[in-house]
């Protein structure tokens, strides 16, 4: 989500990944399509409101435990997308969230896989 030269970011309010910072979404629910369940996520998570534009990646994500049974299976899919109104503000599943000046992203501790789909994605929105 970018709002001009900012992008949004949270800090996981739930795991996996709880507390790290990441970008807005969530689960989609039966019968949604991809985009409305990200317009919907980003509400409730940001109380914002937003323009979804292309696909950006697809990629899983898996955690196993200890005994290499999967804990965690994930797909998902980042589009790029567009701020259009609303007061940001934490809500659901973040325990934070931020617009952050694309210059400042390296004073957050994110993913190398959230880094590239920021990059790619500002070429989309």
């Amino acid at each position: 989500m970018f709002r001009g030269g900012d992008v949004l970011l949270i800090r996981r309010g739930k795991p996996p990944l709880y507390r790290a910072w990441s970008l807005p979404g969530g689960r989609v629910r039966e019968g949604e399509d991809l985009k409305e369940a990200l317009r919907r996520e980003v509400k409730e998570e940001c109380s914002i409101e937003i323009e979804v534009g292309d696909l950006v990646t697809e990629l899983s994500y898996i955690e196993r435990d200890e005994q290499e049974k999967v804990k965690y299976h994930y797909v998902v899919f980042d589009f790029a997308a567009r701020y259009l109104s609303g007061k940001l503000a934490r809500a659901s599943d973040a325990l934070e969230a931020r617009w952050v000046p694309i210059e400042r992203l390296s004073e957050y501790e994110l993913t190398d896989k959230v880094r590239e789909v920021i990059r790619d994605s500002m070429t989309l929105k």
